[in-house]
């Protein structure tokens, strides 16, 4: 099995990155900086995609209980006041038609311990709780809950390493986030990088992109999720369109990265091309039984990743891009 480059340490390289709390607006700009003075120190030449984009800054966020404060986080694209518990709802259930709710809404993730921001609502004010906060809302006699959100426009980066004019493959790894995430989707930036020091001769084929603005925007067509996708697809579809394989990393760190090719592809590569690329794109990541128990909180952090499961995604991707 080959081993990583020994001047890229995959944890160290991921606990900085991940301290960028949270990858959004600020901490993404910070990231960014990173990526590009880490890539500069190694000597690796990129280039940069630049696109203004506008995202939902949660300004305040607040909720009570019969008087009680309630810890919650916002999950809506506009300001509002939460004045019932008509709907409280879980975030993993089907909720018709929920892109046009103008109600408010409060959600939770049963599975997991901590607030999950796991989907946002594009029309109604909304917040996510903690699921063993739940009865402690259904059974007070007053909510009074308030919500303010800021549309905040700044530029955001993708970064292009390798071939930009005929790249046989192109790999991306968003490096945005909520709260700390390691495993989304930090895990997945350092297989990336790791790959490209381990094989830097793949750079003479291959196009390794990291991308911004993945979460969240208000470019809502198709998605309010992976506009820094649909912009790097906007400049570059003749590429998207003559590459052999298109090939994202998203989700790697706490089992054994394995392939999928249609299942996930929307939530994580929402390109306005997709159902005509589809059959040249596959994601690389490790299914966990146990994801949902994290997803979108502060419990996905780098002591729950392993090195050896970033070397085995690295040696996975190596081997896909040499067949």
């Amino acid at each position: 099995m080959k081993t990583i480059n020994k001047s890229f340490d995959a944890l160290t390289f991921l606990a900085t990155l991940t301290s960028f709390w949270e990858r959004q607006y600020q901490g993404e700009i910070k990231a960014a900086d990173f990526l590009e003075a880490f890539l500069t120190k190694h000597q690796y030449t990129y280039e940069v995609q630049k696109f203004k984009t506008t995202i939902p800054l949660e300004k305040k966020a607040i909720l009570k209980a019969d008087g009680k404060n309630i810890p919650c986080k916002s999950v809506c694209f506009h300001s509002g006041n939460i004045t019932s518990k008509v709907t409280i709802c879980s975030s993993l259930s089907e909720i018709p038609n929920f892109d046009k709710i103008q109600s408010p809404i409060i959600v939770f993730n049963p599975y997991c311990e901590q607030i999950s921001r796991q989907i946002f609502f594009l029309n109604a004010p909304a917040i996510a709780i903690k699921y063993r906060d739940v009865n402690k809302v259904l059974v007070a006699k007053r909510i009074e809950g308030k919500v303010v959100i800021e549309p905040t426009t700044y530029t955001a980066r993708n970064i292009l390493v390798g071939n930009t004019k005929n790249p046989k493959n192109i790999c991306f790894a968003h490096y945005d986030s909520w709260y700390y995430w390691a495993w989304d989707n930090g895990g997945g930036v350092a297989t990336l990088m790791g790959t490209i020091f381990s094989n830097p001769n793949l750079l003479k084929e291959t196009l390794f992109v990291f991308w911004a603005n993945e979460e969240i925007s208000y470019d809502r067509r198709p998605a309010y999720r992976c506009k820094g996708a649909r912009m790097f697809e906007k400049k570059y579809l003749h590429l998207l369109v003559r590459a052999k394989k298109i090939i994202v990393i998203d989700g790697i760190g706490k089992g054994l990265a394995q392939w999928v090719t249609s299942q996930e592809l929307t939530s994580v590569f929402w390109i306005n091309q997709l159902k005509e690329l589809q059959h040249k794109i596959k994601r690389l990541w490790n299914v966990s039984e146990n994801d949902i128990s994290f997803y979108h909180s502060e419990l996905d952090t780098i002591d729950t990743i392993q090195k050896k499961y970033i070397q085995q995604a690295i040696n996975t991707l190596v081997e896909e891009i040499q067949l």
